[in-house]
């Protein structure tokens, strides 16, 4: 997916956006599976609904995946273990069982990049990073989905949020959509 085709198509799909089945996930992000192949995501961001009330979770994936941002901006952070990084709770859990989860701690140190509408860039499955979005950033994900053992969440405090999506109501849907649409 690339170009000002790409553009128009989210466009049209932003001005009917109730449309479509989306799913919300708890760090304001409202996604929408473009293919039946769970290949392609359209993802738009809104961090005032993120339920997280500290910094965005540190995370890791069962795919690779390259994203193209359609709108706004992005800054992603990649981290590494470090001896002299920040102190987080690390959560390690198997793809099938978020319950059977285990903790301990990890110092982590990030690189953090910016990137705003005609960029791109490449995330491994393994790496872990996270993302934070200027309200209303529209971004496309291409998914390669990877066999993995364990996925890792890091968080600066001990409690556990489920990264497990929902459906959004027809007002999150307006509102989250209607801001991106702003961008156009």
């Amino acid at each position: 997916m690339e170009g000002t085709g790409t553009k128009a198509l989210v466009h049209a799909i932003l001005r009917h956006a109730e449309d479509y089945p989306w799913r919300m996930q708890h760090i304001g992000l409202l996604g929408l599976r473009l293919d039946d192949h769970r290949e392609f995501r359209l993802h738009v961001w809104d961090p005032t609904y993120s339920i997280v009330e500290d910094d965005p979770p540190i995370h890791d994936h069962p795919f690779d995946f390259t994203s193209m941002i359609i709108a706004g901006e992005m800054i992603n952070t990649r981290y590494e273990i470090d001896p002299t990084g920040a102190e987080y709770t690390r959560f390690r859990y198997t793809p099938s069982d978020e319950q059977g989860r285990t903790a301990d701690t990890v110092r982590l140190s990030g690189t953090a990049t910016t990137y705003t509408e005609g960029d791109r860039y490449e995330q491994s499955a393994n790496e872990l990073h996270d993302s934070r979005q200027l309200q209303g950033t529209v971004s496309i994900i291409r998914c390669t989905f990877r066999e993995v053992q364990q996925l890792t969440v890091c968080r600066k405090g001990r409690e556990w949020v489920s990264g497990q999506s929902r459906s959004p109501t027809s007002e999150e849907v307006k509102s989250i959509t209607g801001k991106a649409l702003q961008a156009f």
